[in-house]
């Protein structure tokens, strides 16, 4: 086998190293959230939030987050037409749109 050749295959195994690593480097956080939305009693997920607040604005979602004492509400901020950002208010626990 050739340096040059050799060199190729280094190459490619460090791509698939640092892929494999960044994948699971990105799963490590949402596997975090998960817990967090369980330990804080929150029915639905971010993700879920984040398409409900979606559904009822038509806007793009800028950022989900749980917010009060008991973390029973999401707040997900909405970009809409116009460059105008909302915030709707979802219920952690129902799903349901507040405002």
């Amino acid at each position: 086998m050739t340096n040059e050749r050799r060199g190729v295959i280094a190459l490619i195994a460090i791509i698939l190293a640092v892929s494999l690593i960044s994948a699971s480097a990105n799963a490590g956080p949402r596997h975090l959230q998960a817990q967090t939305e369980q330990s804080t009693g929150a029915r639905i997920s971010r993700d879920q939030a984040a398409s409900a607040a979606r559904k009822a604005t038509g806007g793009l979602v800028l950022k989900v987050q749980l917010e009060g004492k008991n973390k029973s509400v999401y707040r997900v901020r909405v970009l809409l037409e116009g460059e105008r950002v909302r915030t709707v208010r979802v219920d952690a626990q129902t799903g349901r749109v507040l405002d």
